[in-house]
């Protein structure tokens, strides 16, 4: 579904990315790649989740939408505990097969790796952040985004919004777009999330099958398929 932010056009994709079309960019956040394996060195059983099957879902996206840059918005990894040598290994192929510009902002997750990066990732660039133009892209959220003409890209929270149907009730991850800010999705379906409150000036879009879909605040019900 393709939205407009500042009078500029971006993609919200049922693959839990976001696609901004004039960069040629996909930003992508909270992939914690290792949780599983990270959860299994303690004792807890938690289904693994290959690495190769996102990232063949990353690739497919970077063919489909000729992406050039890919923004990793934080939390690349769940914990430097669970990135085994397999984990390293078929990220640093994925990482040689993809010829485009590949940024990491470092989220609260990435802190314990990011003191011995794996050498085999070298052709990452490691950042805090990143601006282009009037849009900042960050890990955490600002707690109170400044009004202007900056808007805010993060994300960290993991945003889910529960829709009742009936006798089922469903969540779903969410983009949830404010007037200074829009947080994404986690990527990783073993993240969790965190059920959001809209308020009227919102716009928030869930994720259901193959779809994104938006949310009519006042009524709760689903708007505007993909």
């Amino acid at each position: 579904m393709q939205i407009a932010v500042r009078d500029e056009p971006f993609e919200l994709l049922p693959e839990r990315c976001l696609f901004w079309p004039s960069q040629r960019m996909l930003v992508v956040a909270d992939c914690h790649f290792g949780k599983a394996e990270t959860f299994q060195q303690h004792g807890l059983w938690l289904p693994a989740a290959p690495l190769r099957q996102d990232l063949a879902v990353l690739s497919t996206l970077i063919k489909r939408l000729s992406v050039e840059r890919i923004l990793f918005l934080g939390d690349l990894v769940h914990a430097s505990a669970g990135v085994t040598n397999k984990i390293v290994e078929e990220f640093a192929a994925w990482l040689t097969e993809y010829s485009g510009h590949v940024d990491v902002i470092l989220g609260n997750h990435d802190k314990g790796l990011s003191k011995r990066w794996p050498a085999d990732w070298s052709v990452v660039k490691l950042r805090r952040h990143v601006r282009i133009g009037k849009f900042f892209f960050q890990h955490q959220p600002p707690n109170k985004p400044r009004s202007g003409s900056t808007f805010y890209w993060s994300g960290h929270v993991h945003p889910v919004m529960s829709l009742i149907m009936g006798p089922e009730r469903m969540r779903l991850p969410a983009f949830f777009i404010s007037p200074n800010q829009g947080l994404l999705p986690a990527f990783s379906r073993l993240a969790g999330g965190f059920e959001i409150s809209p308020s009227r000036r919102d716009r928030v879009f869930v994720i259901g099958g193959r779809g994104v879909y938006e949310i009519n605040i006042n009524a709760g019900a689903l708007v505007h398929p993909s």
